[in-house]
């Protein structure tokens, strides 16, 4: 069992989209396509089956909460621009800005909760044992 890193070196390596173990690998190859290992130290990054469920949830609770902290602003400040377009537009400009908002947050959301995960009960490099 290794010893836990401290907790603002795991978040600063989750915020740079970084292996929670040696900061150093990225955890993505692509803008979707996340590695299954750390190419620096060799840390897997699927410990189980379904296991960024959680980075999920995670993802359309931020969202959810910047979707609706914006909308509030919006609410309070008399935009003329706003007011002109009608209200099937202006739902399927929320739906558009929400699905892209998901996307953009996507990365980061894997990120952190591979990151918390790893500060919790960090694992040793190597792939996971066979079940």
């Amino acid at each position: 069992m290794k010893h836990r890193p401290p907790l603002r070196e795991t978040l600063a390596h989750a915020a740079r989209l970084r292996c929670p173990n040696c900061g150093r690998g990225q955890l993505f190859s692509g803008w979707f396509r996340m590695r299954p290992e750390c190419p620096s130290c060799g840390l897997f990054y699927f410990r189980e089956e379904g296991y960024f469920l959680g980075a999920m949830f995670l993802n359309f609770i931020a969202s959810s909460l910047l979707i609706i902290g914006i909308y509030g602003v919006l609410l309070l400040l008399p935009l003329a621009a706003l007011t002109d377009v009608s209200t099937n537009r202006q739902v399927v400009l929320w739906i558009l800005f929400g699905g892209m908002l998901c996307l953009a947050l996507m990365r980061h959301s894997y990120s952190l909760w591979l990151a918390m995960d790893y500060w919790f009960s960090p694992w040793p490099p190597g792939p996971p044992p066979e079940v």
